[in-house]
C-alpha cells in the first residue's frame, strides 16, 4: 500500500504468512470511505498469492443486498459450475413455500466447497464491503470463521463505520476478537504519512505551501489524491538544473493505492500495490504557484458520496459549514432554533463516520474541503439570509463579538441590525479581531448616517491601529483629515504616527508629530504622550543626542502626571534613546522602569507588551537566558489574555529566535509557525519566518525544503526598514545553501550587504556573525581584500557595542580566522561556552580544529573536530557536521573510523548532551515543566528527551534513572540549570 502505516502493513504479512503455513485466521478492517480499506485487502491478496496460497475476493453491492447469498457467491464462485449448482439451489428455495431446505443447502455447498479448497493448501477470503451485505452472506461468514480455527483458511472483510446494523456489528465483533481474531482499524493519514502520499503522487517532495493545503484532506487518502488532481494545474515541480513543470506532467496519481479502488492490472483484475520505498523519479520540490485561499473550491460530487448519511443528520452537517471549521453544538443549536438533544442527536452520525471529531471545547470539521464543499452547495441567497439569522442567534445569546462578526462577514451587505450591534460591539471586536473589525466597520462606515458615522470611524482608527497593515496609515491618514475637534484631530495623529512607526515610515511620522503639537492639543497626557513619539522618531532618524534632550524633561513630565501610560511611553523613548547611544545597560534599566509603571494600570497593557519585548530583546544581547524566558514568558501571557493579536506575533517571533540560538530548533519551528498563522501583516514577519524555516533546514541539509521557504518570500519583503534588520536569517541561509552546492564565491556575494554600515545594518543582530561568516568563505576563496574589509567592519561594530558580547566574540573570530591564530580563536571559544549557543559553539571548536590543523596540531585538531561535532548534534546541524568533516579532511584530520565515531546504542554514553543535561535535572526529581524552564526548551522537547533517555537506559520509570545515576556518579551534582523551588 503506498500510503505508510507501515506497521499495520507488517501487522497483515504476518498475518498471511501464519496462513501460509496453515494456521487459520479471521480479519476486519475499518476505515472510512477512501481510508483506502480495499487497497489493505487487496495486498493481502497479492501477499497470499506470492506465497502460494489459493485467493478469492468479492464486494457486496448495494443494489443485489436483498438477493440471499449474493454477496458470498460473488466471492467463491464468480462463474463456472460451482456457481451454477448454488444459484438451482437458491431457485428451488424461491419456489417452494417453505424453502428453508434449499437455502441451507446451498449454504452447505458453499461450505463444503471452502472446505474442499482448504484441503488442497491454504485458502484467503475477502469479502469487501460487509456492511452492504445481504443477511445469508452474514450467516454464511459467520459458519466460516468458525471454520477458520480449525482450517488454514484466513477469513477477511471490510466495512465502513456507517451505516450501522445490528447484525453486522454482532459478526464483526465476533470475528474480529478472541483467538486468531484481529480487527484493523485504519486511522486518517498523519502529516508525515500525507507528505509521503504526495510525494509519490508528485514524484517530488511538497513544499510548505502545498503540504499545508493537503490538510484539506483531514488525512483522507482518497480525497488528498482528488484535491491534488484537481489542483495539478497550479502545482509546479522544481528540480536542480530543469526548467519547472506543471504538476500534471508528473506522476500519474491513480494508481497510487490511496484509495479505495486501486488501479488494475491486465485483464481487470487487482493491480499490485508499488512498495513504499519505490520513491522513481522523486526529487525536487512540488509547489503551489497558488495561494491556498485562491484555489479552486473542491469537487462538487463531494457532498455526494455522504448518501449513507440521514437526511436529517445531512440536514444538520450543512448547517454546521455554515458557522465555520468549528463550533459548538449550542451554537449549531442555536442558530437551527432547536434544543440542542436534538442537534446532538443528528451529529452522531457525522461523529461515527469520522466527518467530525471532538477537540474538547468544539466539534472540528475533520476534511475542511468537505466543509467548503457543503458550504458551496447552498444557494448565495440562501447563505446571505442563513448568515443573517445566525448573526442574531449568536449576538442574542451573549456569544463572543469575533465569533458573531463571522456571520456579517461571510453574509454580504449589512443590514440595520448589524450597523447597530457592530457600533456597541467594536471595542471588542477590535481587540479580539482586528481584521474582521477594519472590514465590518468600513462597510459599516459606508452604509450609515452622519451621526453613526463619526462614532464608526472612531472605532474604525482604532482597529486600523490594531491592524498593523501597510493600508492602516492611509485609513488613519484620511480620518486625521477630515476630523475638526482639536482632540480627535491630536488622539488620531497619534494613532497615524504610531501606525508610520511600525511600518518604518520615521521621516513622515516626525513630521506629523511635529505638525501636532504645532497645534492646540487639550490634554496633557497625549501631549507628553505626542513628544514621546517625537523623541523615538528622532533616535530612528539618526539624531540619539537630540533625542535624548527631550527626552529628559519628558521622563521628569511623565513623573509629575503620575498616569500609568505617560510613565510607560516615556521610559520606553528614554530606553529607546539610550539603546541608540550605545548604553544597553541603562536602556534596560528604563525598560523595567517603564514596565512597572505600565503594570499599575490596564490602559497601558499595550506599551507592556512592547517594552516586555524589548526586555527580552536586551538581555538577549547581553546572552543572560534568564530573563529573557521571564520577559517572553509574561509576555506571552499577557498578549493572550489581552488579545493583542499584533504584540503576540511579536512574541511568538521573539521565542522562536530564543530557541533557535538555544538549539532547541523544533521548538523554534513550532513558535514561527504559531507566529505565521496569526491575522497580522507586519511587513518583517514574512523575512523572519521563512528565513528562521530556511536557515534551520539548511543547516539540518533539508536543502530542498529551505529553497522552498525562501521562494515564499515576497518580492518586496525587504522593503520595510525593520524587514532588512530582521533579515540575517535569510542572507545566512542563501549562503549556506550557496556553499553547500559547492559555490563559496557565491555565498559571500549573498552576506554582502553585511559590510554596509547603514542605520539598519549596524543595528541588526546577526551582523557580527555574518561579518565573522565573510571572512571564513572569503578566505576560502582567496579574497582576503573583503575578508579584510569584513574584519575592519566587525571591529567598527564591536567598539559601538561595546557592552554586548556578541560582536567582541565575532571580532575575536574575525580576526583569529584571518591569521589562522589558535591563541585568539581559543579566546572566541571561551566566550561561545559562556554563551551558551550549540552552533556557534560548534562553529568556534570548527575553527579551532582547522587552526590547530593548519600548524600541524593534529592530536589537539582531532579533539576539537570531536568536540565541534558534539555541539552541532545537540540542533542536528547535519551540514555543519559534513562541512566541519570536509574542511578538516582536506588537511589530514579524521574524527576515525564509522565505527569509532558510533556512538553507543545503550546506556549513559548513548546519550547526546542535550539528553544528558536533561537526566541529571530528571535524577534530581524535576518535573518536564521545571526542566522545561531550568534549560529553557519547549515541555515537548523534554519530553522526547526523556523518552530517548529512558530507552537508552533501558529503564521504565524516572527513578530508575536516579538510581542509576546515583550509581554512576555518586555524590551530589550541581544542577545545569537554575535550583528548583520549592515545592508546593
Amino acid at each position: 500500500m503506498r500510503v505508510g502505516r507501515e506497521q499495520r502493513r507488517e501487522e497483515l504479512r504476518d498475518w498471511v504468512r501464519g496462513g501460509a503455513r496453515g494456521r487459520g485466521g479471521r480479519l476486519i478492517v475499518e476505515g472510512e470511505p477512501g481510508a483506502g480499506r480495499t487497497a489493505y485487502v487487496r495486498e493481502a491478496l497479492a501477499e497470499a498469492a506470492a506465497l502460494g496460497c489459493r485467493v478469492r475476493y468479492g464486494a457486496a453491492d448495494p443494489f443485489t443486498a436483498e438477493l440471499p447469498l449474493r454477496a458470498a457467491l460473488d466471492c467463491l464462485h464468480p462463474g463456472g459450475a460451482g456457481r451454477a449448482a448454488v444459484i438451482a439451489l437458491l431457485r428451488e428455495a424461491r419456489r417452494a413455500e417453505q424453502g428453508g431446505g434449499a437455502g441451507l443447502a446451498a449454504m452447505d455447498l458453499l461450505v463444503s466447497g471452502v472446505e474442499e479448497w482448504c484441503a488442497r493448501g491454504p485458502l484467503l477470503l475477502v469479502l469487501d464491503d460487509l456492511h452492504r451485505a445481504d443477511p445469508a452472506s452474514l450467516l454464511l461468514w459467520r459458519r466460516l470463521g468458525r471454520s477458520a480455527d480449525r482450517l488454514p483458511l484466513l477469513l477477511a472483510a471490510t466495512r465502513r463505520p456507517l451505516p450501522r446494523r445490528p447484525e453486522v456489528e454482532q459478526l464483526c465483533a465476533d470475528l474480529g476478537t478472541g483467538p486468531g481474531g484481529h480487527t484493523v482499524r485504519l486511522e486518517p493519514l498523519t502529516g508525515p504519512e500525507s507528505a509521503g502520499a504526495l510525494r509519490r503522487m508528485l514524484g517530488a517532495e511538497p513544499g510548505p505551501r502545498l503540504w499545508e493545503a493537503a490538510r484539506q484532506a483531514g488525512g483522507n487518502p482518497r480525497l488528498l489524491r482528488e484535491l491534488t488532481a484537481q489542483w495539478a494545474g497550479f502545482i509546479e515541480i522544481t528540480r536542480d538544473g530543469r526548467e519547472p513543470r506543471r504538476g500534471e506532467d508528473a506522476k500519474d496519481t491513480r494508481g497510487d493505492g490511496c484509495g479505495d479502488r486501486p488501479a488494475d492490472g491486465p485483464g481487470g483484475r487487482p493491480g499490485r500495490p508499488v512498495p513504499p520505498g519505490d520513491d522513481r523519479e522523486c526529487g525536487g520540490v512540488a509547489e503551489l504557484t497558488l495561494p491556498e485561499e485562491e484555489l479552486p473550491d473542491p469537487p462538487e460530487s463531494l457532498p455526494r458520496g455522504l448518501g449513507y448519511l440521514s437526511r436529517p443528520a445531512y440536514t444538520t452537517l450543512r448547517h454546521a459549514a455554515l458557522l465555520g471549521p468549528a463550533f459548538t453544538p449550542r451554537e449549531l443549536a442555536l442558530v437551527q432554533a432547536r434544543p440542542a438533544r436534538e442537534v446532538l442527536a443528528d451529529l452522531e452520525e457525522p461523529l461515527l463516520a469520522g466527518l467530525l471529531e471532538d477537540t474538547g471545547e468544539q466539534l472540528r470539521f475533520r476534511q475542511p474541503a468537505l466543509r467548503r464543499a457543503l458550504y458551496a452547495e447552498l444557494p448565495r441567497p440562501a447563505r446571505t439570509a442563513l448568515h443573517q439569522e445566525a448573526a442574531v442567534a449568536l449576538a442574542g445569546a451573549g456569544r463572543d463579538p469575533a465569533r458573531t462578526a463571522e456571520q456579517p462577514l461571510a453574509g454580504g451587505a449589512l443590514d440595520r441590525w448589524a450597523v447597530r450591534w457592530l457600533a456597541d460591539a467594536a471595542q471588542s471586536l477590535i481587540a479580539a479581531a482586528p481584521a474582521a473589525a477594519v472590514e465590518l466597520l468600513e462597510r459599516a462606515a459606508g452604509q450609515a448616517d452622519r451621526a453613526d458615522r463619526e462614532a464608526l470611524e472612531g472605532s474604525l482608527a482604532d482597529a486600523a491601529l490594531m491592524l498593523r497593515r501597510p493600508e492602516s496609515a492611509q485609513l488613519l491618514a484620511a480620518l486625521h483629515g477630515r476630523a475638526a475637534d482639536p482632540g480627535a484631530r491630536a488622539a488620531l495623529a497619534f494613532k497615524l504616527v504610531s501606525a508610520l512607526m511600525i511600518e518604518g515610515d520615521m521621516a513622515r511620522a516626525l513630521a506629523v508629530t511635529e505638525d501636532a503639537l504645532a497645534e492646540r492639543v487639550p490634554s496633557p497626557a497625549l501631549r507628553l504622550r505626542l513628544e514621546a513619539c517625537r523623541v523615538l522618531a528622532l533616535a530612528e532618524r539618526g539624531c540619539p543626542a537630540q533625542a535624548h534632550v527631550l527626552a529628559v524633561p519628558v521622563v521628569a513630565e511623565a513623573a509629575r502626571l503620575g498616569d500609568p501610560l505617560c510613565g510607560a511611553e516615556a521610559h520606553h523613548a528614554m530606553a529607546f534613546v539610550l539603546f541608540h547611544l550605545g548604553r544597553g545597560r541603562e536602556s534596560l534599566r528604563h525598560v523595567a522602569e517603564g514596565i512597572a509603571w505600565a503594570r499599575r494600570g490596564p490602559e497601558a497593557n499595550d506599551m507592556r507588551l512592547l517594552l516586555l519585548a524589548n526586555q527580552a530583546e536586551g538581555h538577549e544581547r547581553f546572552d543572560e537566558p534568564e530573563p529573557v524566558a521571564a520577559a517572553l514568558r509574561e509576555a506571552r501571557e499577557l498578549a493572550l489574555a489581552t488579545r493583542s493579536t499584533g504584540r503576540l506575533v511579536v512574541t511568538e517571533a521573539l521565542q522562536a529566535e530564543f530557541h533557535y540560538r538555544l538549539g532547541d530548533w523544533d521548538a523554534a519551528l513550532a513558535g514561527v509557525a504559531r507566529a505565521d498563522g496569526l491575522p497580522v501583516s507586519d511587513g518583517w514577519l514574512p523575512v523572519v519566518v521563512h528565513g528562521l524555516r530556511a536557515l534551520v533546514r539548511g543547516h539540518r541539509d533539508e536543502r530542498e525544503a529551505a529553497r522552498a521557504e525562501l521562494a515564499l518570500l515576497p518580492p518586496d519583503a525587504f522593503a520595510a526598514p525593520a524587514a532588512r534588520r530582521y533579515g540575517g536569517h535569510v542572507l545566512l541561509a542563501r549562503a549556506l545553501l550557496a556553499e553547500r552546492a559547492g559555490r563559496p564565491a557565491e555565498a559571500v556575494r549573498e552576506l554582502l550587504p553585511a559590510l554596509a554600515d547603514g542605520p539598519d545594518e549596524a543595528r541588526a543582530y546577526e551582523r557580527p556573525w555574518m561579518l565573522s561568516e565573510i571572512v571564513r568563505l572569503a578566505l576560502e576563496c582567496g579574497d582576503t581584500a573583503t575578508a579584510r574589509a569584513a574584519v575592519a567592519a566587525c571591529g567598527r561594530t564591536a567598539a559601538a557595542l561595546a557592552e554586548y558580547p556578541g560582536p567582541a566574540l565575532a571580532l575575536l573570530r574575525c580576526e583569529g580566522l584571518f591569521a589562522q591564530d589558535p591563541r585568539l580563536l581559543a579566546q572566541a571559544l571561551e566566550r561561545a561556552e559562556r554563551g551558551g549557543r550549540p552552533l556557534v559553539l560548534g562553529h568556534a571548536w570548527e575553527d579551532l580544529a582547522v587552526a590547530r590543523a593548519w600548524h600541524g596540531e593534529l592530536a589537539a585538531a582531532r579533539s576539537a573536530l570531536a568536540h565541534a561535532v558534539a555541539a552541532y548534534e545537540v540542533p542536528g546541524a547535519r551540514w555543519d557536521i559534513a562541512r566541519a568533516d570536509a574542511r578538516l579532511r582536506t588537511l589530514g584530520v579524521r574524527r576515525g573510523s564509522r565505527a569509532a565515531r558510533r556512538r553507543a546504542a545503550s546506556g549513559w554514553e548513548a546519550l547526546t548532551p542535550a539528553e544528558l543535561k536533561v537526566a541529571l535535572l530528571v535524577a534530581q526529581g524535576r518535573s518536564n515543566p521545571e526542566i522545561a524552564s531550568a534549560l529553557f526548551l519547549s515541555a515537548r522537547t523534554v519530553q522526547t528527551h526523556v523518552s530517548h533517555i529512558l530507552a537508552k537506559l533501558q529503564v521504565r520509570s524516572r527513578a530508575a534513572v536516579a538510581a542509576q545515576a546515583a550509581a554512576r556518579r555518586p555524590g551530589p551534582q550541581a544542577p545545569p540549570g537554575p535550583a528548583a523551588g520549592p515545592g508546593p
